[in-house]
């Protein structure tokens, strides 16, 4: 593992939303279960998507800091791949918000 500062930033800021989401997640989980309401089921699943999208990043950003060799077309694959998570996740919340 290199020493660069900026790769330890990544990393850290990673395993922070990786964290922080897991547990909005499990914590969603658990209040749809105890409560029952439809609306927390799809907060849950907003929540999982935006925290599953960490895991994408992961895999790209060494490749940006130029660890790994990835071509141009499989970086832009894994970046639409976490937009596509990032975006499901944010429009399942907005339903769970918006009432459903």
């Amino acid at each position: 593992m290199s020493s660069d500062p900026t790769l330890w930033m990544l990393v850290f800021s990673n395993i922070f939303v990786f964290v922080i989401g897991g547990s909005l997640t499990y914590y969603g989980f658990r209040a749809q279960r105890r409560v029952g309401k439809p609306n927390l089921k799809y907060a849950t699943l907003g929540f999982g998507f935006v925290t599953l999208s960490t895991i994408a990043e992961v895999i790209y950003s060494p490749a940006v800091i130029g660890i790994y060799d990835i071509s141009g077309s499989s970086l832009l694959i894994l970046y639409t791949i976490e937009s596509l998570l990032i975006g499901l996740g944010l429009a399942s919340i907005y339903y769970s918000v918006r009432g459903s």
